[in-house]
């Protein structure tokens, strides 16, 4: 690929038909670049912390996850977004949840908040879950079939 400015050439680039990946150049990873990434990500961290460190820790495996820094900053601010959007409360459980099942990313993290799976799971852990099966007399259950000893009347 070749870059123009006012029909003059720039610089060519390499490339790279990897599906999900940038292509860059060595002499992009300059030293103010990385510097200009860290000072940013220190600023969405302590954002995440004013929030709870729950969500602080959540951005920070994020951004681990991400290959490339604008990514991870990508990733970062849209979380902190869902905290405007959906609460504080309800994105430290989704944070918590998405820490629990491996899920670092912000698609991951605002598909919990839309399918209410933080308030599904708050309710499961105060023990006001209703039961997912009935209570009746035909249903048996592990002990049952996992007993050698069954009454040939059973089968």
């Amino acid at each position: 690929m070749e870059i123009y400015h006012k029909f003059r050439h720039i610089t060519t680039h390499r490339r790279d038909d990897t599906p999900f990946t940038y292509s860059e150049k060595p002499s992009h990873k300059l030293p103010g670049v990385l510097h200009e990434y860290r000072i940013r990500m220190d600023d969405i961290y302590r954002k995440a912390r004013e929030i709870d460190t729950v969500v602080e820790e959540y951005i920070k495996l994020v951004a681990v996850a991400k290959k490339y820094p604008v990514q991870a900053i990508r990733s970062a601010d849209g979380i902190l977004c869902l905290a405007e959007r959906f609460g504080h409360d309800r994105v430290v459980l989704a944070c918590r949840i998405a820490m629990e099942s491996c899920m670092f990313g912000f698609n991951e993290l605002e598909s919990l908040l839309v399918n209410r799976e933080d308030e599904k799971y708050h309710i499961q852990m105060e023990g006001l879950a209703p039961e997912l099966t009935p209570k009746h007399r035909n249903l048996r259950g592990k002990d049952y079939f996992n007993s050698k000893n069954i009454d040939k009347n059973d089968k």
